[in-house]
């Protein structure tokens, strides 16, 4: 079993609010398209669910962890783009307090940092350079250790 498998299975779906207002359980069939390689698109079409306009929904904190575990697992390089893509805006997400808690992006932030290596190593595997870019952004955000990301950054 993958990780991200396991930490999608891990999370009571039905028991958070969705972005859209209804049970984040119809989210799990995104998610499993994700982790099976889906089609281009699955990211994306997470947004207005897990984020709406840039300010984090009640799903972000679990699906961050699914995306962290996918990356430990090696996503696949045609989900590259979008998945960085969408790390990089659930650890950059706003919170709004009327639409959702202030500790979501310091859920995301930590997910993220406690992962750390595998966005220094999705930043310095990247197959393009709008990937590299968002993987650096991520680390801009997470990275507590200055020097480190610098040295990374003139490898």
């Amino acid at each position: 079993m993958s990780l991200a498998r396991a930490e999608l299975e891990r999370c009571d779906w039905d028991a958070i609010p969705c972005g859209c207002g209804k049970s984040a359980g119809h989210l799990r069939a995104t998610l499993e398209s994700i982790l099976a390689g889906g089609a281009s698109g699955a990211v994306r079409s997470l947004d207005d669910l897990v984020l709406i306009q840039s300010v984090l929904m009640p799903p972000a904190p679990a699906v961050c962890a699914v995306v962290m575990a996918h990356l430990a697992d090696g996503m696949p390089a045609a989900q590259e783009l979008e998945v960085l893509w969408l790390l990089l805006a659930l650890v950059a997400g706003e919170v709004d307090g009327d639409s959702a808690e202030d500790s979501l992006q310091v859920r995301c932030l930590e997910t993220v940092r406690d992962g750390l290596w595998l966005v220094y190593k999705a930043y310095l595997d990247a197959r393009s350079p709008a990937a590299k870019g968002y993987a650096d952004d991520v680390l801009d955000i997470v990275e507590r250790d200055p020097a480190r990301l610098e040295h990374y950054r003139g490898r």
